[in-house]
């Protein structure tokens, strides 16, 4: 095991040990009659760090962007949500909609004033994928106050098994490559083992913690959608990363190179992991 690889791994559980305690605590509060909010609060800390090394990214690709105003558009939006929940408001659907509408007005609206007006279809380009990001993030926020902050460990649990399984894949067995020109090192062997990695942990975590409201198959199916979703994200990122010729996000965490780096693979998996549990939870 390469010292590289040792210390993600450390910085891992460490970081699971820190989500645990923040929904262990949630779990505590959901005992006495309360609504979660640690793990809330964590996930808006994390994903306000994101936002931060995504606006760094892109002005690193030459989309500066208004940073300030943006990352407090993103935490308008998730607290938003977060104060929606405390408060329980209702319609929720329609108080979501309220929320990201305005926090996407604003941004518009501060796009406006720029007088550059040829680089102003590049910076539109660079403001909704930066809300678009916030808008997949706060996802995290839904699935916590829907299902319970156990099924979000399980989901993250079981989106992470796939970035460690396709890498423990990929070092032992990968010869052939999936897409060299967005990301050299991942190999259509490394993604195979990172599915059945996902699948493994979804099928045990999704029993563990959904109460036994989900069958084996509809499990592992749900396993399999959290790492094709997921390894798209994770190559999406690594797509905004060579626009920006760096190899890592940011120097937030170590060894994961930054926050951006870590959630990649859950931009796109908790989303579809939301969806298919409310289809499938009816």
């Amino acid at each position: 095991m390469d010292s590289r690889f040792a210390k993600r791994l450390v910085f891992s559980v460490l970081l699971i040990v820190l989500v645990g305690g923040a929904l262990r605590l949630d779990h505590g509060r959901g005992a006495s009659g309360g609504l979660p909010i640690w793990s809330p609060l964590l996930a808006v800390a994390i994903a306000l760090a994101s936002l931060r090394e995504l606006l760094d990214l892109l002005a690193k690709a030459g989309c500066l962007l208004p940073r300030l105003p943006l990352l407090a558009a993103g935490a308008a939006l998730l607290l938003g949500k977060v104060a929606v929940e405390l408060q329980s408001c209702e319609p929720r659907p329609a108080w979501h909609a309220a929320l990201s509408t305005a926090v996407a007005t604003f941004v518009a609206a501060l796009l406006l004033r720029d007088r550059d007006v040829e680089r102003g279809v590049l910076r539109a380009g660079g403001a909704a994928l930066f809300l678009l990001v916030a808008q997949l993030l706060s996802t995290l926020l839904d699935i916590v106050y829907d299902f319970g902050t156990g099924l979000l460990f399980a989901l993250i649990l079981a989106a992470k098994a796939g970035d460690m399984g396709a890498y423990l894949a990929g070092k032992a067995l990968g010869r052939t490559r999936l897409i060299p020109h967005v990301s050299p090192g991942k190999t259509i062997e490394g993604g195979v083992g990172g599915l059945l990695a996902t699948m493994a942990v979804a099928w045990w975590l999704l029993e563990r913690f959904g109460a036994g409201r989900f069958s084996g198959g509809e499990r592992l199916a749900v396993g399999a959608l959290l790492f094709v979703t997921g390894h798209v994200g994770d190559l999406f990122e690594s797509l905004w990363k060579r626009a920006a010729k760096v190899k890592d996000s940011g120097q937030l965490l170590p060894e994961f190179g930054g926050a951006l780096d870590l959630v990649d693979s859950l931009l796109f998996a908790l989303p579809a992991g939301y969806a298919a549990l409310r289809l499938l939870d009816g």
